[in-house]
């Protein structure tokens, strides 16, 4: 049966809509489908409001009818509608040329709400309805297949709502445009939430956190497929690019079990010290001995001291920046220590070498490293490497294209991750908007957006922040599903200089520590979030959209792309304007 919103129509409808809703309501076969009574349009192309008698929603797609009752006469080009004797009303414009309009006005709504892509991933039609005429007249403003009259009462609805669907189709077709996917019960609910969420059934957000675990679990098995292709002799060197939450993490952790298992002994690098610690847990859990995971300073740092120079390293900590230590110091000190060692016959070899979030480690000294400890070296041995090279790369901006290349040389397979397994599709969306990234293809279906949360200063964003806390706590949202991020420093963050009381422990990550109590909140600044996920993310300390630059976009994009399931932002008035604008 059809879901009508309303469940029924006001008293005083006009009769030949009433007659159309109760045709839409009563008709057995349109499971799936929406039927919207009496849509609403503030934002019509020629008038200041407009309004459609009726909008289906459902797997086809949208379609706006508009109803007419009575008799219909056109002469010398204006429209007479409605009972002789009775109540008419007159129209230059037509019910046809009113039910088209209706539809682009609809768009123009959907659009900034549901992506830039809209217009090409729904197909959108509509339709006249005559329930008291048989209305036969041709014309080159119309064609048969969009009417509705006497004639289609007395078959089921879901046949009219099938022509719309051929005629549409055939027409994008006939003008050589893409053909639409049917739509999914997801999207139809997120379509039909965004135009009347009046009527929506709203579900908690602990529901949508367990439909999201749900989903996620389900998607994750797909993720896994590229590794059946990959992990085969004749692909000793893998190089794997893929945008924020095409999977990379999850499917480096399973490279590294799958190897480990076969006996090899295998290493597996990130840059980020907070992704570490959390890749150790799956890896941990269940993963034979064969494998270690580090971050690349620090498995360099344990060499170097092995070979006692750590006097050294610490000495050159005390003198040089984090950016210098990283691109020259930890290589060079590094290289002095593993000739040592090989003198000793104790630096330590692996057969395969696994790097997630590459791009922060691709400099030609970290390179130069890992050929030392890999068996066979970088061009004969054994790697998998996994990087971002679009906006993510302009975190730390450390990713050298030359390198890039070169390793793209060595006869590696190259596999491309194009589809996001990790981030609801209205989430990616606004991230889109305000990065200008394309926007990619997205596999969940989960219907969730960003909620943007204003304030009027520093202390108001540090009150509306511990306001949101305590609000999801009491929802009974798990502290451990919950990360706020700030785009700023942990000195200069939100959270740091007004710490919220909620009665949790908040535990900021760029601290060392072992594993976290599941009663802990969890913090971090953007960047050091990298490679990092939750269920709940919470955004501080934003710049307006209109300050953009390379770094501020790769921040909205990474520090949008780690929510799992719901997105909240803090925003000033500064912000909002220019989100505005964007539309």
């Amino acid at each position: 049966m059809t879901v009508m919103m309303p469940q029924s129509v006001p008293e005083h409808t006009p009769a030949a809509e009433a007659t159309m809703f109760r045709l839409i309501a009563e008709g057995p076969d349109l499971p799936g489908y929406y039927c919207l009574h009496s849509l609403g349009i503030a934002r019509h192309r020629r008038k200041a409001y407009a309004e459609a008698d009726l909008v289906i929603i459902g797997p086809a797609g949208i379609f706006c009818l508009e109803v007419k009752g009575g008799h219909v006469v056109r002469k010398q080009g204006t429209w007479t509608i409605g009972w002789p004797g009775g109540k008419t009303y007159d129209s230059k414009e037509g019910p046809f040329v009113q039910a088209e309009g209706v539809r682009w006005a609809l768009l123009d709504f959907l659009e900034p709400r549901l992506g830039p892509g809209t217009r090409k991933e729904v197909l959108l039609g509509w339709g006249v309805a005559f329930p008291d005429i048989t209305f036969e007249r041709s014309d080159p403003e119309w064609d048969r297949d969009v009417v509705f009259d006497q004639r289609d009462k007395h078959e089921s609805f879901g046949i009219y709502i099938e022509r719309l669907e051929r005629y549409f189709r055939r027409r994008l077709s006939e003008t050589s445009r893409p053909q639409p996917p049917r739509l999914s019960p997801a999207r139809v609910l997120e379509i039909v939430n965004c135009l009347r969420g009046d009527f929506q059934v709203v579900p908690s957000l602990g529901d949508l956190l367990v439909e999201s675990q749900r989903e996620l679990v389900r998607l994750s098995r797909e993720q896994f497929a590229i590794l059946d292709l990959a992990l085969n002799e004749h692909n000793p060197r893998i190089m794997c690019q893929g945008a924020a939450g095409t999977g990379k993490t999850l499917i480096a952790i399973e490279a590294t079990r799958r190897l480990a298992e076969r006996g090899e002994k295998a290493l597996l690098l990130c840059f980020n010290a907070n992704l570490q610690r959390f890749l150790n847990k799956p890896l941990v859990e269940g993963m034979v001995g064969n494998a270690r995971i580090s971050t690349i300073h620090r498995f360099l740092g344990d060499l170097i001291r092995s070979a006692g120079m750590g006097s050294k390293l610490d000495s050159a900590k005390a003198q040089f920046t984090n950016s210098e230590l990283i691109e020259t110091i930890y290589p060079d000190l590094f290289e002095e220590a593993a000739a040592a060692l090989i003198e000793e016959g104790q630096l330590p070899q692996f057969d395969v070498v696994v790097v997630d979030e590459a791009q922060d480690i691709l400099s030609a000294p970290m390179m130069n490293c890992l050929d030392l400890i890999l068996d066979r070296g970088l061009e004969f041995g054994k790697w998998l490497i996994f990087l971002d090279g679009g906006l993510q790369k302009d975190v730390y901006g450390r990713l050298d294209p030359r390198v890039l290349s070169h390793l793209g040389n060595l006869k590696s397979a190259t596999f491309e991750l194009a589809e996001n397994f990790r981030n609801p599709r209205g989430i990616v969306s606004e991230m889109c908007t305000l990065t200008g990234a394309v926007l990619p293809i997205c596999r969940r279906e989960l219907v969730s957006s960003v909620d943007y949360v204003t304030f009027v200063d520093a202390k108001d964003q540090a009150r509306k922040l511990r306001a949101l806390l305590v609000d999801l706590i009491k929802k009974g949202i798990p502290a451990h599903e919950i990360t706020v991020l700030s785009a700023k420093k942990r000195e200069d963050a939100c959270i740091s200089i007004f710490p919220p009381d909620v009665g949790k422990e908040i535990v900021y990550l760029d601290s060392e520590g072992g594993p976290l109590a599941e009663s802990t909140i969890t913090a971090a600044s953007i960047s050091a979030f990298k490679g990092l996920e939750n269920n709940v993310l919470i955004l501080t300390d934003l710049p307006p959209p209109e300050l953009m630059n390379s770094w501020t976009r790769s921040i909205f994009y990474v520090g949008m792309t780690r929510a799992k399931s719901k997105l909240f932002a803090l925003i000033d008035q500064e912000f909002l304007d220019a989100r505005t604008k964007l539309n």
